[in-house]
């Protein structure tokens, strides 16, 4: 009996797929359905902003780097200046900002005052050729005010840094 109805069902085809209208009917009812839905795309993570305003100050996500003993920007640090730059431009509130250098303490108190100085008045240039008109005053503190303090060089790395303080309306 089976048999007998696969037999049917498969002649029930052919002659199905014979005659033009059970081919428009079926292609028919083939376009009537809609595709179905892409798969949902992976959720990315959100980039961490190169720089933001926590309270008084602005936060940078990555140090700007210097070569030893120098005061020239390296231009691995451009997108983390150029973030603090875009801050200063579109918010009006803030009145003024102070770029405090900082170093590590090898070398002497003078050199490192003097130092961190040039660093930090080279931030404030960089950011004046960004089209920053914030007054701007760049003290620099050589190895005054530390955040490590022992003396193995990632200690030291994290000593040698540029902070933003901001002041506001």
């Amino acid at each position: 009996m089976r048999a007998n109805r696969a037999i049917w069902l498969v002649v029930m085809g052919v002659l199905a797929a014979g005659c033009g209208s059970a081919n428009a009917e079926m292609s028919l009812a083939a376009s009537a359905a809609p595709p179905p839905p892409p798969p949902p795309a992976p959720v990315q993570p959100a980039a961490p902003a190169e720089a933001v305003i926590e309270g008084d100050r602005i936060k940078i996500a990555r140090p700007i780097f210097y070569d030893l003993d120098k005061d020239e920007i390296r231009p691995e640090s451009f997108s983390v200046l150029d973030a603090v730059a875009n801050i200063l431009r579109t918010h009006p509130e803030i009145t003024s900002l102070t770029v405090e250098g900082h170093t590590d303490n090898q070398g002497t108190v003078e050199h490192n005052i003097k130092l961190s100085e040039r660093r930090a008045n080279a931030v404030v240039r960089y950011l004046v050729q960004r089209g920053v008109t914030t007054p701007m005053t760049a003290p620099g503190y050589g190895a005054a005010a530390p955040l490590c303090f022992t003396n193995d060089e990632g200690c030291r790395a994290m000593n040698r840094r540029v902070e933003f303080r901001i002041k506001t309306k």
